[in-house]
């Protein structure tokens, strides 16, 4: 990336980071001069200013996890619109978190548990629960693995949708800084969210609505993997795409 080519209210952001990282408000240079390096390198923005809001909270960001998108913000607001007073909430893949505290400020008398396979996702998840006072309980697990618990009501999963075959096509400060394995869902990008999907149905969860965030080109074949449950809707997300779903069983 050339320096010509970010736009002066990236500029102007990177100038106040270096502004607190000098401490100063006039002699930060070399601050300025190292961040504009590491933007020049395609890293993100959102990492080199480390924290993100994320609707109504902020969140630290870094490597560890995937960067929030403003489409899983309207996947808040459509739970948010739909649910009314869940007692259990699970989220699936929590990464930074997001999700997790988001439903904890939502619903403060429901009891929300974020896990993730990676346990440095869940180590950043816990700082960020921290960060707002949010009281959400986060642990590893490889989807429900190691969920012993039963009884929610309301299981929520941004997982991995991307087939792998298009992983090459991102930008190139997606794929050389965020976790590429958040972002693969296998061959033909259902992999993890079919697999969730089975284990839900294996473990015999009762009563339970289910958002899923999903790539908009596989909405058909991920409502066929849903057509034994009571309930199936697909919401669109605020460019017309085919972005989430809902089902009940």
């Amino acid at each position: 990336m050339d320096i010509k080519n970010i736009p002066e209210h990236e500029l102007a952001r990177l100038r106040e980071k270096a502004k607190e990282l000098a401490g100063s408000s006039t002699e930060y240079q070399s601050e300025y001069s190292s961040l504009l390096t590491r933007r020049v390198n395609h890293e993100p923005l959102q990492y080199i200013e480390e924290y993100v809001p994320f609707y109504s909270i902020s969140l630290k960001v870094d490597e560890r996890c995937l960067i929030p998108r403003p489409e899983t913000e309207f996947l808040i607001e459509l739970i948010k619109d739909n649910i009314k007073s869940p007692n259990k909430i699970l989220d699936v893949g929590t990464g930074s978190g997001c999700i997790a505290l988001m439903m904890k400020s939502f619903f403060p008398d429901s009891e929300v548990t974020g896990v993730d396979v990676s346990e440095d996702a869940i180590e950043l998840a816990k700082e960020n629960a921290k960060l707002n006072s949010l009281d959400v309980s986060f642990f590893e697990s490889n989807l429900l693995e190691n969920v012993k618990e039963k009884g929610h009501d309301l299981v929520i999963a941004n997982l991995p949708y991307i087939p792998t075959e298009n992983l090459n096509e991102l930008d190139r400060e997606v794929i050389d800084y965020e976790p590429i394995s958040a972002l693969n869902g296998g061959v033909n990008g259902l992999e993890v969210i079919s697999k969730l999907i089975k284990e839900i149905e294996d473990k015999q969860y009762k009563n339970i609505n289910l958002f899923l965030e999903i790539d908009s080109r596989k909405s058909a074949e991920t409502l066929e993997l849903l057509k034994d449950w009571d309930e199936v809707k697909l919401f669109q997300d605020l460019a017309q795409k085919d972005r989430y779903v809902f089902a009940k069983r």
